[in-house]
């Protein structure tokens, strides 16, 4: 009797402990299924963003993210502007229609707008017969 007390014992303990697992994993695909429907608008740009700039583009303003955050942030204020966030979730939705986007923004863009917030001017360097290098517009004038 003992015995068999003991089995049917063991057997509700393992009912209770499935049960408890069942429950801790609808629990966790619950929560899995809500953080996917509910993005913050920080990750709909990043998607964005992934989806309009070409990949090299995209690793390039990351890099910028993560070295000079203040440059990061004048560069997405221009890329995204108060628009894109209002009509953010009709952005997705096309791109996801579409599969992307036909054209995508280049490194140089990025790199443009980079050197613009910077106050980086292009500067084209000339070398004289005497090896001695000087900006285009001085040698043009002499």
């Amino acid at each position: 009797m003992n015995e068999h007390n003991d089995e049917s014992e063991q057997h509700e303990l393992e009912k209770l402990r499935l049960k408890k697992m069942k429950t801790l994993m609808d629990a966790q695909k619950r929560q899995q299924e809500t953080q996917e429907r509910v993005f913050s608008i920080n990750d709909k740009v990043v998607y964005v963003l992934k989806a309009v700039l070409a990949p090299e583009a995209f690793s390039y303003l990351e890099k910028i993210k993560s070295n000079e955050p203040m440059v990061y942030q004048a560069i997405f204020n221009e890329l995204v502007s108060r628009d894109v966030i209002d009509n953010i979730d009709y952005l997705i939705a096309i791109i996801s229609r579409q599969g992307g986007v036909p054209r995508k923004i280049p490194l140089d863009a990025i790199i443009y707008l980079e050197r613009k917030v910077k106050g980086i001017k292009g500067k084209i360097q000339v070398k004289k017969g005497n090896g001695e290098m000087m900006d285009l517009g001085s040698f043009l004038t002499k």
